[in-house]
């Protein structure tokens, strides 16, 4: 059962992860054991959604023919495979990407 709607790629706790290793040894900004409480929430979230794995091959592809890196053309080729909008506040790769798929930035959400 999927506790929100829509679906990430797997690559989305990798993020998260960046993030709270960026703000608590980076930054400063948490402590670590609110790293450690947010990530448990968080990546609980990320478990309660669907999870959709891209075609290797089609990520490659649309990677070269889009020059995005294949990072980015791995979420662009999940939002087409799986029929989901695609959310990004990248303006660049938004403007590529508005042409394949539903696109919102954040703040339209």
């Amino acid at each position: 059962m999927n506790l929100l709607p829509g679906a990430t790629n797997q690559l989305a706790r990798y993020e998260i992860g960046k993030v709270l290793w960026r703000s608590y040894k980076i930054r400063n900004e948490i402590s670590k054991k609110e790293a450690m409480e947010l990530g448990n929430v968080i990546f609980g979230l990320i478990d309660s959604m669907g999870q959709i794995k891209p075609s290797p091959d089609s990520v490659l592809k649309l990677s070269i023919e889009e020059g995005i890196t294949f990072y980015d053309s791995s979420y662009l080729v999940s939002a087409i495979e799986s029929g989901y909008n695609f959310v990004t506040d990248d303006l660049k790769l938004y403007r590529i990407v508005r042409s394949k798929v539903i696109t919102r930035k954040r703040s339209e959400l």
